[in-house]
């Protein structure tokens, strides 16, 4: 008898071995993927937002090719980075994957380093930190041969059919991902990891691939982060100074431009800490959100010589908290209307403060939450604008419209305008009236 109920523990435990194993196993699995696209990263260094119509949310990060050696190791502190924050769950296998392109298609283009803030191996310990020299490599060829084209997914393997080392975490909840440079000429747009789904798969294809996931397991802007747009209609009479002035224009937003007439001023190098012609306009923002600017103008003649301007603000911040494009200073960010050189200009269009072709400029940052002063300086005179947009999601990565002769008027977030008349014969009995 004594050695059946020995027998009957020694099952009894092993079966609530077996069920504990399980309902542990169960557990690590029960986290979702994380879907970031990196474009919205919010740290960002020696990596720009580039508009791409094939990228998740029609934007990439991208690293220029500088011709820059690689690099054997990852950087304690390197200068070349960009991070971003999501949630996960401790103990839990996650499989991380990137979706990469090389400039030109070239395996010298093709790798990076990943670091995270809570990262360990399966027994627990530290690995891959930021911080550290230890890191995880991603190489979008998956072998020397290979070959490269286009968009692709990649794990942290080497090697066709290889995959990497699983990610796991040393606490629940918010983690902090750094990808830093190993060749640079790499762009990303999205980056997942995935307790589930990808565990054993790939997303999408190595090569040419179309696969565009959707966002989720990010930081979302905290409640009340909403665009902010405001029509030149707005800006009080009292903050315009000097050349600028109130115009009526049909297709302006509110049929009311901001104008600067060219008088044949010379371009400036940089803004004037103390100008005499500007226009200031309050509004409020949260502090720690990324904005991108928008503006929507255009220039006298159509011409590039009319077609540039500086943007001030003060209480901006860069995404270190460093002060940065402050009014008072000689420091400011540059928007010119016209993409490139030889672009052309015609109309209305809509214009962030990045230069080139696809270019996205720096993000806009403030320091306290409330209310915020823009400033705007003339750099080349001769430029009308009708609005301006700050905004923190829908249109962080592609502009609220067309470059060239465009359309588009959002609705002021500042002052709600009078209403039209209601037909053409109203207007003949206010004309009327005024001639009696």
């Amino acid at each position: 008898m004594r050695r059946v109920v020995v027998q009957c523990v020694v099952s009894v435990s092993f079966f609530a071995a077996v069920l504990g194993l399980a309902l542990s196993n169960t557990s690590a699995q029960s986290g979702t993927d994380v879907v970031l696209y990196a474009a919205e990263a919010p740290v960002k260094s020696g990596w720009n937002v580039v508009a791409d119509s094939t990228a998740a949310g029609g934007a990439r990060l991208a690293n220029p090719n500088l011709g820059a050696p690689k690099l054997v190791d990852a950087l304690a502190s390197p200068s070349s980075y960009f991070e971003m924050t999501f949630n996960a769950q401790a103990g839990t296998a996650y499989r991380l994957w990137i979706r990469g392109k090389a400039e030109n298609n070239d395996w010298a283009n093709d790798s990076v380093f990943v670091q995270f803030s809570g990262s360990t191996d399966g027994s627990g310990a530290s690995i891959y930190r930021i911080g550290t020299t230890s890191a995880t490599t991603i190489n979008l060829e998956d072998c020397s041969g290979c070959g490269l084209s286009g968009w692709g997914w990649q794990d942290n393997g080497w090697g066709v059919g290889v995959m990497g080392p699983l990610i796991r975490f040393a606490s629940s909840g918010s983690q902090t991902i750094r990808v830093q440079v190993r060749e640079d000429g790499l762009s990303i747009d999205q980056i997942v990891l995935s307790p589930q789904t990808y565990i054993s798969i790939s997303p999408g294809a190595l090569k040419n691939d179309t696969t565009i996931l959707p966002k989720s397991g990010g930081s979302p802007p905290p409640p009340g982060a909403s665009n902010v747009v405001i029509w030149a209609s707005d800006v009080p009479s009292a903050t315009i100074w000097g050349s600028w002035s109130k115009v009526f224009d049909a297709s302006a937003a509110g049929q009311t431009a901001l104008r600067n007439p060219d008088a044949g001023a010379p371009k400036l190098s940089s803004p004037l800490a103390n100008p005499t012609s500007y226009f200031d306009m309050t509004f409020s923002a949260q502090s720690g959100i990324p904005y991108r600017l928008w503006m929507r103008a255009k220039a006298q003649n159509d011409s590039p010589y009319n077609d540039s301007w500086f943007v001030q603000f003060s209480g901006s911040v860069d995404a270190t908290g460093a002060s940065v494009f402050r009014i008072g200073s000689t420091s400011g960010t540059v928007i010119n209307l016209e993409d490139c050189a030889g672009c052309g200009l015609s109309g209305w269009g809509w214009q962030d403060n990045g230069w080139g072709v696809g270019v996205l400029g720096p993000l806009i940052y403030f320091q306290t939450t409330g209310t915020q002063t823009l400033r705007v300086q003339a750099r080349e005179d001769g430029m009308s604008i009708d609005q301006i947009v700050f905004s923190p999601a829908q249109y962080l990565n592609a502009a609220p419209g067309a470059l060239r002769d465009d359309t588009v008027i959002l609705p002021s977030t500042i002052g709600t305008p009078p209403p039209p008349p209601a037909n053409q014969d109203d207007v003949l009995i206010s004309l009327a009236e005024q001639n009696q």
